[in-house]
Protein backbone atom coordinates (compact mmCIF):
# COMPACT_ATOMS: atom_id res chain seq x y z
CA UNK A 1 0.00 0.00 0.00
CA UNK A 2 1.11 3.41 -0.79
CA UNK A 3 0.50 6.22 0.82
CA UNK A 4 -0.39 9.38 -1.18
CA UNK A 5 -0.13 12.92 -0.12
CA UNK A 6 -3.75 13.36 1.20
CA UNK A 7 -3.65 10.68 3.42
CA UNK A 8 -2.25 10.94 7.19
CA UNK A 9 -2.36 7.16 8.08
CA UNK A 10 -1.69 4.21 6.76
CA UNK A 11 -1.57 -0.14 7.43
CA UNK A 12 0.54 -2.23 5.52
CA UNK A 13 -1.99 -4.87 4.63
CA UNK A 14 -5.67 -6.03 6.13
CA UNK A 15 -4.19 -8.83 8.73
CA UNK A 16 -2.18 -5.63 10.06
CA UNK A 17 -5.95 -3.86 10.06
CA UNK A 18 -7.81 -6.45 11.51
CA UNK A 19 -4.90 -6.79 14.27
CA UNK A 20 -5.35 -3.08 15.36
CA UNK A 21 -8.76 -3.67 16.45
CA UNK A 22 -8.17 -6.98 18.37
CA UNK A 23 -7.44 -4.90 21.61
CA UNK A 24 -7.76 -1.43 22.90
CA UNK A 25 -4.62 0.93 22.63
CA UNK A 26 -3.00 1.77 25.59
CA UNK A 27 -3.46 6.02 26.24
CA UNK A 28 0.20 6.79 25.80
CA UNK A 29 0.73 4.71 22.39
CA UNK A 30 -2.32 7.14 20.93
CA UNK A 31 -0.62 10.01 22.49
CA UNK A 32 2.55 8.94 20.25
CA UNK A 33 0.88 8.26 17.47
CA UNK A 34 -1.40 11.84 17.00
CA UNK A 35 1.84 13.28 17.76
CA UNK A 36 3.46 11.36 14.92
CA UNK A 37 0.91 12.40 12.59
CA UNK A 38 0.93 16.00 13.07
CA UNK A 39 4.65 15.88 12.61
CA UNK A 40 4.74 13.83 9.80
CA UNK A 41 1.32 13.46 8.30
CA UNK A 42 0.99 11.29 5.12
CA UNK A 43 4.10 9.02 5.90
CA UNK A 44 2.78 7.33 8.72
CA UNK A 45 2.06 3.48 7.56
CA UNK A 46 2.01 0.99 10.37
CA UNK A 47 3.18 -2.35 9.13
CA UNK A 48 2.58 -4.03 12.83
CA UNK A 49 0.20 -3.40 15.50
CA UNK A 50 -1.59 -6.05 17.97
CA UNK A 51 0.00 -9.63 17.25
CA UNK A 52 -0.27 -12.85 19.70
CA UNK A 53 2.71 -13.83 19.95
CA UNK A 54 4.57 -16.87 22.38
CA UNK A 55 6.95 -14.63 24.02
CA UNK A 56 6.66 -11.25 26.09
CA UNK A 57 6.32 -8.44 23.53
CA UNK A 58 4.81 -4.97 23.45
CA UNK A 59 2.99 -5.86 20.53
CA UNK A 60 0.65 -8.66 22.36
CA UNK A 61 -0.01 -6.67 25.42
CA UNK A 62 -3.43 -5.26 26.45
CA UNK A 63 -3.71 -2.47 26.13
CA UNK A 64 -1.38 -2.72 23.23
CA UNK A 65 1.83 -0.71 23.76
CA UNK A 66 3.61 -1.06 20.28
CA UNK A 67 3.40 -0.44 17.14
CA UNK A 68 5.65 -0.51 14.24
CA UNK A 69 6.36 2.11 11.37
CA UNK A 70 7.70 1.86 8.08
CA UNK A 71 10.93 3.89 7.55
CA UNK A 72 11.42 3.79 4.01
CA UNK A 73 9.51 7.43 3.68
CA UNK A 74 11.85 9.89 5.64
CA UNK A 75 15.26 10.68 3.88
CA UNK A 76 17.02 10.43 7.55
CA UNK A 77 15.59 7.84 9.71
CA UNK A 78 18.22 8.15 12.42
CA UNK A 79 16.94 11.77 12.80
CA UNK A 80 13.09 10.55 13.21
CA UNK A 81 14.26 8.57 16.15
CA UNK A 82 15.98 11.03 17.43
CA UNK A 83 13.11 13.38 17.15
CA UNK A 84 10.54 11.07 18.89
CA UNK A 85 12.93 9.79 21.75
CA UNK A 86 14.01 13.12 22.50
CA UNK A 87 10.14 14.32 22.29
CA UNK A 88 9.21 11.54 24.47
CA UNK A 89 10.54 9.25 27.35
CA UNK A 90 9.59 5.92 28.09
CA UNK A 91 10.10 5.51 31.55
CA UNK A 92 11.95 8.09 33.96
CA UNK A 93 13.04 5.24 36.08
CA UNK A 94 14.64 3.54 32.98
CA UNK A 95 16.03 6.45 30.93
CA UNK A 96 18.03 3.63 28.52
CA UNK A 97 15.21 2.25 27.17
CA UNK A 98 13.60 4.59 24.33
CA UNK A 99 9.78 4.86 22.82
CA UNK A 100 11.59 4.69 19.48
CA UNK A 101 13.77 2.07 18.16
CA UNK A 102 15.17 2.40 14.48
CA UNK A 103 16.60 -1.30 13.99
CA UNK A 104 15.82 -4.36 11.68
CA UNK A 105 14.82 -7.71 13.08
CA UNK A 106 14.88 -9.23 10.10
CA UNK A 107 11.76 -8.47 8.33
CA UNK A 108 13.69 -4.69 7.22
CA UNK A 109 14.36 -1.40 8.57
CA UNK A 110 11.39 0.22 10.39
CA UNK A 111 10.47 1.99 13.40
CA UNK A 112 9.26 0.60 16.48
CA UNK A 113 7.19 2.59 18.37
CA UNK A 114 6.71 1.37 22.34
CA UNK A 115 4.82 3.00 25.40
CA UNK A 116 5.17 2.16 28.95
CA UNK A 117 2.56 3.70 31.78
CA UNK A 118 4.80 6.62 32.62
CA UNK A 119 5.75 7.60 29.29
CA UNK A 120 5.99 11.37 28.88
CA UNK A 121 5.87 13.84 26.19
CA UNK A 122 8.57 16.29 27.65
CA UNK A 123 7.53 18.89 25.51
CA UNK A 124 10.36 18.74 22.77
CA UNK A 125 9.93 18.27 19.12
CA UNK A 126 6.52 18.93 18.65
Amino acid sequence: MNLREKEIIGYKDIGVLKGMFLVPWHPKLVAVLIWLLGKYPGKVLITCGYEKRDYPSTHSTTPLRAIDIRSWYFKNPEEIEKQINDAFIYDPDRPEKKVCLYHDTGKGWHFHIQVHDRTQYRGKGG
